[in-house]
């Protein structure tokens, strides 16, 4: 068992994301280019099953080192601050939107004028979360780090950009008065499942990431198996089963250092 590390990190089940949670959508089919990314991310969510079936046979003697890591808490304290301004600016539209809901009950705008600006704003905060995202796009393609997601990355930021255009034509349309609201919620949610799409994709580039360095700690430090915290940690004995999040964390501090 020594010298070998098996690593049970579901890389698809962050509870954030960088625009807003885990999510779903349109924008990219199973066939596009993205499927290198996606294949990589499959491969280990693959493994999960026969990792559990693997560990009912280990041995439990001494000399076994088991590990965990804390996925959420990396994702929070690393990558969520590298588009802090950004969220901050999305922060202040979902701020705008509940005002407005405020006055609305409060009698201080008819029912028309309300739907209107708050369909603007809705498309203000779609435009602000889609920024997020294309920040930490471009900061992870930047990155040395990640060249070995980057061929998958940039097609990602290429099949983003009509969907950057398009939110901005109809945040155009808005800003003019909308005369077909029911064809423009429609145009609108299809942009939104778009840009949530996008966000899953980016929040699995995180996690791989995340689930990489772990595992390069834990051969390092020679750990047998490694534990995500979350939904599988119940119990540890502090003395028997380390935390290597702090390690992690160092190293991926060092992807954006440049």
């Amino acid at each position: 068992m020594k010298g070998s590390t098996l690593a049970m990190v579901i890389v698809g089940a962050l509870v954030f994301g960088f625009g807003g949670g885990i999510v779903g959508g349109l924008l990219f089919s199973k066939g596009d280019d993205t499927s290198a990314l996606e294949t990589r991310l499959d491969s280990v969510e693959s493994n999960i099953s026969s990792l559990e079936d693997q560990l009912s046979s280990l041995p439990q003697g001494p000399g076994l080192k088991v590990a965990y890591v804390d996925a959420e808490s990396l994702f929070v304290k690393v990558f969520l601050p590298q588009v802090e301004a950004q969220r901050q600016a999305m922060s202040q539209k979902q701020g705008e939107i509940q005002n407005l809901q405020g006055r609305y009950l409060e009698g201080e705008l008819t029912q028309d004028q309300y739907q209107q600006q708050v369909a603007k704003l809705q498309v203000e905060l779609l435009q602000a979360q889609l920024n997020v995202d294309l920040t930490m796009l471009d900061k992870m393609i930047a990155s040395p780090g990640f060249v070995n997601f980057r061929s998958d990355l940039e097609r990602i930021r290429e099949q983003a950009r009509p969907l950057a255009d398009e939110v901005k034509n109809l945040l155009q349309t808005a800003q003019l008065g909308i005369v077909d609201m029911e064809g423009f919620l429609a145009q609108y949610g299809q942009l939104e499942s778009a840009f949530k799409q996008l966000d899953q994709l980016l929040t699995q580039a995180a996690a791989a990431k995340i689930v990489e360095i772990a595992q390069q700690v834990a051969k390092e430090k020679g750990f047998d198996l490694v534990f995500r915290k979350k939904d599988v940690l119940i119990y540890r004995n502090e003395e028997a089963v380390t935390d290597i999040s702090g390690d992690v964390e160092g190293r991926l501090w060092g992807l954006f250092s440049s």
